[in-house]
C-alpha cells in the first residue's frame, strides 16, 4: 500500500487535493503519449475520445477500428 506524506503546513484536505491534481495530470500525459498510437489505428478518434475512453475503462481503452469511419 502506499501511503502519501503530508507536506508540512498542509491540512490533510489539501493533500488529498494535491494528490488529486496529480493523478489527473498523470492520466492526462499518459492518454497524451499514447494517442498518436490511437490515431494511427483509428484516425477517426479525437483525442477528447481517447482520453475519456481511457479515464472511464480504467486506463484500458478499447482500441476498436472502424473501418467504415468517414473521417
Amino acid at each position: 500500500m502506499r501511503t502519501v506524506k503530508q507536506p508540512a503546513g498542509l491540512s490533510v484536505a489539501e493533500t488529498i487535493r494535491r494528490r488529486a491534481v496529480e493523478v489527473e495530470i498523470e492520466n492526462y500525459l499518459q492518454a497524451l503519449s499514447s494517442y498518436p498510437e490511437r490515431f494511427a489505428k483509428d484516425p477517426c478518434v479525437s483525442f477528447e475520445q481517447h482520453f475519456y475512453s481511457m479515464t472511464t475503462a480504467g486506463h484500458t481503452a478499447r482500441r476498436n477500428s472502424r473501418p467504415d469511419c468517414l473521417c
